[in-house]
């Protein structure tokens, strides 16, 4: 990816209010027509979700008007931000069918998308999905028992170690999916879609790059984070000239990265996962947050800690990259990027967004502090 200047809070509201105005039954029956069904009526689903935009649909079969005959599916609607636009939904779409064919891991199926606005039925891309019946984690994962929470996690367990087994044509670089093969493209993330790379350093090294360029090249962030720039080229100046991070081995590994409890839908009674949501930022990658799904899920330490001690020992100690070395650099480059990157979606004022801005440029200022300790 070129460097793109970062769209301003007022520019994503308006791609996002565009987008949304002009879906109606009349589009989404054009959706539906190759599925020989028709929209009877559609909704905004109110989720914790702050990305995307998630419709229930109600349909049913064109030749038919008998309401048991009814079908629900879930229109999903791609967060139009111009730094994700064509990859999240690309990596999401060409993910799931792959392991969809491939794995036992429950996924609702898709029956139709768009990767491109230009040509979309909806001009927006969008993935249509079967509704799946259940509910996600989140809402009930306090109320389960501790066996039904063991069900989910044990589960967990198999359909991660499915993702880390799969071998893929590119598997020793970092990035996303871009296609039914699974070549890797650029690396999804609340940030830049940059990449694949070939190790953590070239990862680390071009997304402080474009931190960089973000701040000198927006004013605002200029005002606030100019003094981040000579420290965070020193870093890079660091890591391009020196052996630091250069002989550290990582096996890379397919990871779905976001694991946490808004993204699987369980039966409550059971706790039998029914499907694993929301792929767009899967990818393969050194980093280990899959194998730590249970950190995620609860805010009770005690029963956070009953939980992993009742998972298989060899599991918790399976994780194959020890990332503690290049974590104070990973630390710095997250901080950065976030501090010069965001979702107006995440916000409701652009008030809102300049306190975010602030507060991650006092974080790497942090990061940067305690990187330079560990390296003197």
């Amino acid at each position: 990816m070129a460097f793109i200047l970062h769209p301003t809070y007022a520019e994503q509201q308006h791609d996002i209010e565009s987008i949304l105005s002009k879906l109606s039954i009349e589009t989404i029956n054009q959706v539906l027509k190759p599925l020989a069904l028709r929209c009877l009526k559609f909704e905004r689903l109110e989720t914790s979700g702050c990305v995307n935009f998630l419709y229930n649909l109600q349909s049913q079969p064109i030749l038919q008007s008998n309401s048991t005959s009814d079908k629900e599916l879930i229109l999903k609607i791609s967060n139009p931000h111009r730094y994700w636009r064509y990859y999240r939904t690309q990596n999401e779409v060409y993910t799931m069918q792959y392991l969809y064919e491939q794995t036992t891991i429950p996924l609702p199926k898709i029956l139709a998308y768009s990767c491109d606005f230009h040509t979309s039925i909806l001009e927006c891309e969008f993935i249509l999905m079967e509704k799946i019946q259940g509910n996600t984690l989140e809402h009930v994962i306090d109320q389960m028992s501790d066996d039904s929470l063991m069900k989910t996690a044990t589960e967990m367990v198999n359909y991660v170690k499915q993702l880390r087994e799969i071998n893929l044509p590119q598997m020793n670089q970092i990035g996303s999916f871009c296609n039914k093969m699974l070549h890797l493209s650029g690396y999804v993330l609340d940030g830049p879609t940059l990449g694949p790379f070939h190790t953590p350093k070239e990862f680390i090294i071009a997304h402080l790059k474009w931190s960089i360029q973000s701040i000198e090249t927006d004013s605002q962030l200029l005002e606030i984070a100019k003094h981040l720039l000579s420290p965070l080229q020193e870093i890079i100046k660091r890591l391009e000239n020196g052996e630091c991070l250069s002989n550290i081995k990582y096996s890379f590994h397919m990871t779905h990265t976001d694991l946490n409890t808004s993204n699987i839908i369980v039966d409550q009674i059971t706790g039998k996962i029914l499907a694993i949501i929301d792929w767009e930022s899967c990818a393969m990658t050194f980093e280990e947050s899959d194998m730590k799904f249970y950190e995620h899920w609860l805010d009770n330490d005690e029963r956070k800690e009953k939980l992993k001690s009742l998972l298989p020992l060899n599991w918790i100690n399976e994780s194959s990259n020890d990332i503690s070395y290049i974590k104070p650099y990973l630390d710095v480059m997250y901080s950065a990027m976030w501090a010069t990157f965001y979702s107006s979606t995440w916000f409701e004022s652009e008030q809102q967004v300049l306190k975010h801005m602030k507060h991650f440029v006092q974080k790497t200022e942090k990061a940067i502090t305690e990187l330079n300790k560990v390296s003197s």
